[in-house]
């Protein structure tokens, strides 16, 4: 959704808030304070957290803008790349199986995908995905061109990762998750190889992501990837607390 000079995105149906965010279209310090108070609104609506996601290089006013209007930092991410060539394998875990999703796929595999998801980004969440959690997902395979991917771990649900509809043979990776109970067992990074290989054997040429820490930027790295920005996000303080 445009709102110049920002361009909004919306998830068409998850709550996960890292989704929802909004992108300067330009190297902009916003003169018109209006368009935060649309920005809000916009937000609001949707029932979401007002967020911004951004580079730091492509728009270095911009952070002053927003915490003078009442947004804090949220995250301070290493953006990373890996073009095909640069791939490195990641280590084989023994009970660890990884499928690919689509609108065909059982029920079973979306309903455990959805899971890992909403709970390797809020592990307190304990909700169960209801019937149009699914019936949505599915939608989303087929109007957003994101491809899925779901690990398991000796049968039961542990991560979760996509890649992007690729644009001029780039995609990203994004959304890779991991419950609790599977972390620091080398899971994300088996399912993050897994993901950029599907999308090497499309056709792309090099794929992005964004490392959620220092800790998180060195397991990326051992697979290829290297830093080449940094991510910053900006959140509504009101909504925030």
């Amino acid at each position: 959704m445009p709102l110049p000079p920002f361009t909004l995105f919306f998830h068409p149906s998850s709550p996960v808030k890292y989704f929802d965010y909004a992108i300067p279209d330009v190297p902009t310090s916003v003169e018109d304070e209006r368009v935060l108070v649309e920005l809000r609104r916009l937000f609001h609506q949707r029932e979401r957290t007002a967020r911004f996601e951004f580079f730091e290089a492509f728009a270095p006013a911009l952070p002053e803008t927003l915490l003078r209007h009442g947004f804090v930092e949220e995250a301070r991410q290493w953006s990373m790349i890996c073009p095909r060539d640069a791939l490195r394998p990641a280590p084989d875990i023994a009970g660890l199986d990884i499928v690919t999703l689509s609108t065909e796929s059982p029920a079973d595999d979306v309903h455990d995908y959805l899971l890992a998801q909403r709970q390797g980004f809020n592990p307190v969440d304990t909700s169960e995905p209801t019937h149009s959690d699914l019936v949505q997902a599915r939608l989303d395979f087929l109007v957003s061109g994101w491809q899925a991917f779901l690990a398991r771990f000796n049968g039961q649900p542990a991560a979760a990762a996509t890649f992007s509809r690729p644009i001029e043979r780039i995609t990203e990776i994004a959304g890779i998750a991991t419950r609790e109970p599977f972390r620091r067992m080398g899971i994300a990074s088996r399912i993050t190889h897994f993901a950029t290989c599907a999308a090497f054997e499309q056709g792309v040429e090099t794929a992005v992501l964004t490392a959620a820490s220092e800790a998180a930027g060195r397991v990326y790295g051992r697979l290829g990837y290297r830093p080449f920005s940094t991510m910053l996000a900006y959140v509504d303080g009101a909504s925030s607390r």
